[in-house]
Parts: C-alpha cells; structure tokens; sequence
C-alpha cells in the first residue's frame, strides 16, 4: 500500500480528483450493466440493488476499514462505516434532484426496499447498543459478541429478503413511474456483460481506495480528528461509487436499483464491523469509538426512517425538484454533523 502521507497537498487533491473520476465514470456504468443482469437474470432490480451494486460499491469500504484496522485505528475504522449510512441516504436525496418530476419514493412499487431499510434500522440498533454496553469478547476467537451478531443477523436478513415469495402480500394502489425514453439497445453477450461488470468494480475498488487514502492523507495533513474524519470527508469519499450509482440508475427510471444500491450497501457496510473486529489487534472495536459515533449511529436510524416515511406515505409532491423526506433528510444530515463538529471542539 502507497504511503500517501508523504505526498504534497496538491498532489493529495490531484490524486483525489482523479480518482473521483474514475469512480464516477465506473459507477455510471455499473448501474447500466446492473440494470441490464436485472432484467435478464428475472431477479428484480430491488435484489440486484442490495446484492451487486450494493457490494460493488462498498469495495472502497473494505478497502479503507481493513487497511484501518490493521494499522490499529479501530475508531477511524467504525466511524467510517457509520458516518457512510448517514452519508448515503443523503446521496438518495441527492439523486432525488435527478427525478423529472415528483418525488423519487413515489416511484418504487414493492416492499422490498421497506424491508431493507428496517433492516439497516435494526444493525444500526445493534451497534449503537454494542458500544454503550462496551461489547464483550468471544474467547478463542478474538472478536466481539455484537460484530458477530451483526453479521449474522445482515446475513439471515439477506437470505430471508431472497426467498421466492418474501416480498409478496403488500401491493402499492398506486405506482409513478417516470416514461422510459431510452432506445433499447441489444443485449450485450453474458460473457462481455460479466467482463464489463467486474471491470467497472475493480475499477471502483482501486479507485475509491486511492480516493478514501488520499482524503485521509489530507485531513491528516490538516490536522483533524481521525474520529470526525471518518464520520465526515472519509464517509463522503467512500459514498462517492454509490451517489454515482444512484444518479445513473434515476436518470433511466430505475428507482428500486438506486434505493436497493444504498440501502443494500448500508446493510453491507454495517456488518463490516466484524471485519475491524477481525483485523483490529489490542482490543475490540466497539470500545474504541465515543459519543460521537454513537450519535452519528443515531442519526443514520433518524435519516433511514425518514426515508421508511416516504416509502410508505408515497406522497408525490416535491419542493425545489425533491421530495419532502429528502428535504428532510438534508435539514437532519447537516444539523446533526454539525453537533458531532461542535461536540468535537
């Protein structure tokens, strides 16, 4: 691993443009290549939402928490993957500014997406009750009981969201869905479409991680807190793959893809508190974050269920070309970093 550290500032911010370009450009396509498995696989846009744009845009995630974790800074680690949940419902709220009309909840036809926001609802819970009860560690295996049980729980959800029927019994009376105005081009061959796919997340995976280091060279540079750093410019930075994501799926009408990308990824996200736990020597992770991340916890249930708020009451209406919960989602996001810097100071 490149010592960034040892970089200039403006090589830093270079290093970081560039690799925000990267990212951009491979997620936008990742979201056309997804779009098109969906629909030749017959597993939904919801599924291939949570499952492969979900994971392939959290690469940068593990990339930045492994790396963190075996240079011993376990709360820089946690706060990542915590402040990147607030984050990325703010990226759905962003990518509501691309819906030509309307609000972008109002577009999703099914259940699914409910379910994994209470879900991401339910691990977040299970972190924040982690660190105000100090974990406790599981002999022999050098991990904490609620990273496992987090873990756990992400993967019975999963395997439970995915069984034939699970999302059946709740229909919507009625759907907005935006007019498709794309000229369906032919399906590229399986073997070209898979080469593509992984290439744009190897892509994602390479960049994002010179993304996340180079913001982390930066702000060391600059003297922040490791702690705030994470919750804030480390979070945005590995938020990037999915606002790109989340833009390119809204812009071709595929609402369930962009939400199920997020929401997935949060899920994902979450559960890689066992991977810190795993990599962290000298303690467990959970013990080594503060008030801050548990707030910043906090915040991400107060941002998912604004957003389970608009998923249900489905109102069409929208102020400034966004919805009313993005709006609200925004208002809460920025209040509530705001008392984390303050509480920081």
């Amino acid at each position: 691993m490149p010592d960034f550290s040892a970089l200039s500032l403006p090589v830093l911010g270079l290093a970081f443009l560039g690799a925000a370009a990267v990212v951009w450009f491979a997620g936008a396509k990742l979201a056309g290549y997804a779009d098109e498995i969906a629909d030749r696989s017959g597993l939904g846009h919801a599924v291939v939402g949570v499952l492969l744009l979900g994971a392939a845009t959290s690469l940068p995630e593990i990339a930045t928490t492994g790396v963190a974790s075996l240079t011993g800074n376990g709360r820089m680690a946690v706060n990542n993957l915590i402040g990147g949940v607030s984050f990325q419902i703010v990226v759905l709220a962003l990518a509501d500014l691309f819906v030509r009309r309307g609000a972008l909840t109002a577009m999703v036809p099914g259940p699914r997406t409910m379910l994994n926001a209470i879900i991401s609802i339910v691990l977040l819970v299970l972190v924040t009750i982690g660190v105000m009860m100090g974990d406790w560690p599981i002999p022999g295996l050098g991990i904490g009981v609620f990273p496992l049980l987090i873990a756990v729980t992400y993967v019975l959800s999963v395997w439970l969201l995915n069984k034939e029927g699970s999302a059946s019994g709740w229909t919507p009376t009625e759907i907005f869905v935006e007019p498709d105005e794309r000229v369906q081009a032919d399906f590229l061959a399986k073997r070209k479409l898979v080469a593509l796919t992984t290439g744009a997340a190897l892509a994602i995976l390479l960049a994002g991680t010179v993304l996340t280091l180079s913001a982390e060279a930066m702000a060391e540079k600059s003297g922040l807190d490791t702690g705030l750093l994470g919750l804030t410019l480390l979070a945005a930075a590995t938020s990037l793959p999915e606002l790109s994501t989340s833009i390119a799926a809204v812009r071709i009408n595929r609402a369930e893809l962009a939400i199920g990308d997020v929401l997935g990824g949060n899920m994902f996200d979450i559960a890689l508190v066992l991977l810190v736990d795993a990599g962290l020597r000298g303690g467990l992770a959970l013990r080594q974050v503060d008030q801050a991340s548990m707030t910043a916890a906090l915040i991400g249930i107060l941002l998912t269920a604004i957003f389970l708020v608009g998923l249900i009451e489905r109102r069409d209406k929208a102020f400034l070309r966004m919805g009313y919960d993005s709006l609200a989602v925004l208002i809460v996001y920025i209040a509530g970093m705001g008392a984390i810097g303050f509480m920081s100071l």
